[in-house]
């Protein structure tokens, strides 16, 4: 039994299931997702910030003080869409990298990014044990 959602994810690492997770994670059409949005936009318009993604078709305006000043400050910031049921969520992770840097912090990004991911899957379908985590990913 994992005690925190931080031991299930020291478990998937230690034993290499994070493609594992994220590939069960994408395979689920009836429970939880999660999808980092390529097509990501921040745009600054007369000091507010709104968040864009044709793909998506989302056009909202960004309210949260940490994404909001993070934008504004100059730093990368991821952006998901997760679905539960038919309840949809847009999510944002700031990273410690300036946008304009991206490309040099790729991997590190990437690393981030990963982790989110998989801990935003260990807590929505409490994966709180080996047992459920190897059910989860099609080992048991």
């Amino acid at each position: 039994m994992f005690k925190t959602p931080k031991e299930c994810y020291d478990y998937i690492v230690k034993n290499e299931l994070e493609t594992a997770v994220i590939g069960a994670m994408m395979q689920q059409t009836d429970n939880y997702s999660i999808a980092e949005i390529a097509d990501a936009r921040f745009h600054n318009r007369e000091g507010k910030i709104s968040f864009t993604s044709a793909g998506y078709k989302i056009n909202i305006e960004v309210t949260d003080d940490e994404i909001v000043t993070a934008v504004l400050n100059g730093l990368y910031v991821s952006a998901f869409l997760s679905r539960k049921d038919d309840n949809y969520r847009v999510h944002f992770l700031v990273s410690g990298y300036p946008a304009e840097m991206k490309a040099r912090f790729e991997e590190e990004i990437t690393k981030e990014v990963v982790r989110y991911i998989i801990m935003s899957v260990i807590m929505a379908c409490r994966l709180d044990s080996e047992k459920k985590l190897k059910i989860y990913i099609g080992n048991e």
